[in-house]
């Protein structure tokens, strides 16, 4: 299809509300907020069709100094281009850009984190929640894994909360416990944050966005930047690739939504993002190739396809048995042999979130649940070689081969030549607060039940409030 053409075509699409990713029955317009560095095509925006202007968050004075956990620039997790995209969709919503930084404390700007309660995605949103907000949740899309419309949804979650309490803080607070938890905690209605009767949870959660909202705002990183494609339905987006001269690791790196690596088969038009330099390219391909099958090309190999489309060779040519690769053959491709984000993590109550303290190391962590640093890495979408730090979320899965406490009594406790003594950082002990099991002291500092027992002559699991534990020796 000719550029011009096409191009028409695709605003004709917006203009009559096209089926697009998490944006049903909503209509469409163009929006003069985006910044130049993030190229959106069409420049096609949901919203009233007013303009906007850039709200920005009013806090509490001395709310940053509140937060038990100090957020820093230099430790920003998040890619440049997906913090660039971030802020331009939240300024298009009419959200203060620096909301942002909630990705930050949700999900360390982790695409692929998932709660034990059922919270997925950057935006920690729960499946109820995100239908509400007009995300596709189901086997073949999860929207609460796209940056878009996540991001989206999101932020008129947020508008929603700041047109009901008319504050910032106590949108951010009914963001982490629900609308109808702030309303019940509050005296009266014109109450400010620290007078609301809240969850423990949530009184840490507010000043810790303020420390983090700080950080975000002083973040400075350099990227082409992403754009907003729409693509056909139905399109197979390892084919895309390699129709394009993409890497299909990147390009499903920031398309993990598509759990099959496919856009739906119903609709009129999808939402992918690509790198800004690519976007025509990917615009044009997208809307004349065919959107299931590859055309072999002079030169193309089994192998060299392969690598290409991220599968085996041999799963790719047992697909195509008895075809003879010649130029202008189409072949298919079998389904793909990535996990998918949600893989181990739907409907999981297995896992939970643990928040890295001082000293904790991949290692160890992964040691206080039976498992090697590697599975952690693997559950939480990072590199097992990549540093973590105080105050950075991990989510963890209960194994089988995990200390347990049913263990510890049932069993003599071992000798100390058997016991993996952590030590380094200097003396550290525990004071034992209401709640406390050895379960969660030895997630929390990285260290075995065992070690925990041995230091201090614990003969059972009983602990009692206001006893003083030792946790690492000199």
């Amino acid at each position: 299809m000719p550029t011009a053409l096409l191009w028409s075509t695709l605003v004709a699409m917006g203009c009559s509300g096209p089926r697009l990713a998490g944006q049903t029955e909503r209509s469409f317009e163009t929006s003069p907020l985006v910044p130049d560095t993030v190229l959106v095509l069409p420049l096609l925006f949901p919203g009233s069709g007013q303009p906007v202007t850039p709200a920005t968050a009013s806090l509490p004075d001395g709310l940053v100094q509140q937060s038990d956990i100090t957020y820093r620039a230099d430790r920003f997790p998040g890619r440049a281009d997906i913090k660039e995209l971030l802020e331009a969709l939240l300024v298009t919503e009419g959200i203060p850009k620096e909301f942002g930084a909630l990705v930050w404390i949700e999900s360390d700007f982790s695409v692929g984190c998932y709660s034990h309660v059922g919270a997925a995605g950057p935006w920690q949103m729960m499946r109820e929640t995100g239908r509400e907000m007009g995300l596709r949740i189901d086997d073949i899309v999860d929207e609460r894994y796209s940056w878009v419309a996540s991001t989206r949804a999101a932020a008129r979650y947020l508008s929603a909360m700041y047109a009901m309490f008319g504050d910032w803080s106590l949108a951010i607070a009914a963001y982490n416990c629900g609308a109808g938890r702030v309303l019940s905690g509050m005296p009266s209605s014109d109450c400010t944050f620290g007078e609301v009767d809240l969850p423990g949870e949530t009184d840490a959660f507010v000043p810790r966005f303020a420390s983090a909202a700080s950080a975000y705002a002083e973040v400075e990183l350099e990227t082409e930047g992403l754009a907003i494609v729409w693509v056909p339905a139905g399109l197979d987006l390892r084919i895309l690739a390699a129709e394009t001269g993409m890497n299909v690791d990147s390009l499903m790196d920031i398309n993990r939504s598509y759990l099959l690596e496919k856009t739906p088969p119903e609709g009129e038009a999808w939402e992918i993002i690509v790198p800004s330099p690519r976007a025509v390219n990917v615009l044009e391909t997208a809307w004349s190739m065919n959107p299931e099958r590859y055309s072999v090309r002079s030169g193309d190999s089994w192998a060299v396809l392969a690598s290409r489309f991220g599968i085996t060779t041999d799963a790719l040519i047992q697909f195509n048995s008895g075809v003879s690769l010649q130029p202008g053959i189409l072949i298919g491709l079998p389904e793909s042999q990535r996990r998918p984000v949600n893989a181990g993590y739907v409907d999981n109550p297995q896992f939970f979130a643990y928040t890295v303290r001082m000293g904790d190391t991949m290692g160890g962590i992964g040691a206080s649940v039976g498992v090697s640093s590697r599975e952690v890495a693997t559950w939480n979408d990072i590199s097992s070689g990549d540093t973590i730090y105080p105050g950075q979320v991990l989510m963890l899965r209960r194994t089988g081969t995990a200390p347990d406490i049913s263990d510890a009594e049932s069993e003599d406790l071992p000798a100390e030549s058997e016991i993996d003594i952590v030590t380094g950082g200097g003396r550290l002990e525990h004071t034992v607060a209401e709640g406390d099991t050895l379960w969660d002291l030895a997630i929390r500092y990285g260290i075995s039940i065992e070690q925990i027992m041995f230091l201090n002559s614990l003969e059972g699991n009983t602990l009692s409030i206001g006893d003083v534990l030792l946790i690492r020796p000199e």
